[in-house]
């Protein structure tokens, strides 16, 4: 099956419930579902539009997930697409009902864009997370001191730090979970670069030197001795969102902000990456040198 192609496509509609963790998910695969049964018959989203006398914005609106699916617009949708079987039809409904359900990361929703929104429902549903990160340390591995140094560079507003910082406390909880698998690649100017007073780096480190230890974790060291790797200049990270191998969603980080590559719009984009992640896991070091490099660093606390 081509990237471009949603891998849903080559899944039964049962399969795809009983991966539907998040309300996030839930809404991605069945508007994946509809622009695939679309692309299928070769309309485009004009023909569509004009059949069903709706605007052209509005059914770009609904594929992108920009606007909410009513189960109206669902079964007209399902109807003009030939999918009349009833329990076909009640299982995209399912899902369509199930995608507007609440996620924790709702609380979040005046004080955060939409797409970060989505990327944390994607994030809490993903079965496993690859991740590079060139400068600092992931989200999903910062110690309470650590994210509330980089967010009082932001912004002096004391609620709004303690919100970031509970925001990253939620997104941790995944890490406690065994059956859910992480892959992160430091480059060594992580574990140089002190953001912190001295204590808090300390905590930091031993954070990070604790979390390597566990099953579901691995945590490798991009050492400067590996030299330049094609792909290393921005951090990143890979959600795969089932065992599917081109079920990816890409997380490219840039100064001014992160540039979200969903798997039906970005999949060429996502493939790359994980060739990029694959090409800085071989470079680095061994996941279980990662202890003793990081003792390293806190030897060097105590000179």
């Amino acid at each position: 099956m081509a990237l471009r192609h949603h891998v849903i496509a080559a899944m039964g509609v049962e399969t795809i419930m009983t991966r539907a963790h998040s309300p996030v998910v839930s809404q991605r695969r069945v508007l994946a579902e509809i622009r695939e049964a679309r692309e299928a018959l070769q309309l485009t989203q004009k023909d569509v539009a004009e059949a069903l006398d709706w605007s052209v914005s509005k059914l770009i609106r609904i594929e992108t997930g920009s606007v909410g699916l009513s189960i109206t617009d669902l079964k007209a949708l399902l109807l003009h697409y030939g999918i009349t079987d009833r329990d076909r039809v009640e299982n995209y409904v399912t899902m369509a009902k199930a995608g507007r359900q609440p996620g924790w990361w709702d609380k979040y929703k005046n004080t955060s864009s939409p797409e970060f929104l989505k990327f944390l429902g994607l994030e809490t549903a993903a079965v496993r997370i690859r991740q590079y990160q060139l400068h600092l340390v992931p989200g999903l591995l910062q110690v309470p001191e650590y994210t509330r140094s980089l967010v009082a560079k932001d912004t002096g507003d004391l609620q709004e730090q303690e919100r970031r910082i509970r925001l990253r406390a939620e997104r941790q909880e995944r890490l406690a979970d065994s059956e859910l698998e992480h892959f992160f690649i430091l480059d060594e100017s992580v574990l140089r670069r002190r953001v912190t007073d001295l204590e808090s780096w300390r905590t930091q480190l031993h954070r990070l030197r604790e979390v390597s230890q566990q099953d579901n974790v691995t945590l490798q060291i991009l050492p400067f001795e590996a030299g330049w790797i094609d792909g290393m200049q921005s951090s990143f990270e890979l959600l795969q969102l089932s065992e599917q191998d081109n079920d990816l969603f890409l997380n490219l980080s840039h100064p001014d902000k992160d540039q979200f590559f969903d798997d039906v719009i970005g999949a060429e984009k996502a493939a790359q990456f994980i060739q990029v992640f694959f090409r800085l896991e071989r470079a680095a070091l061994p996941p279980e040198q990662t202890p003793e490099f990081i003792d390293k660093m806190l030897h060097k606390l105590e000179d």
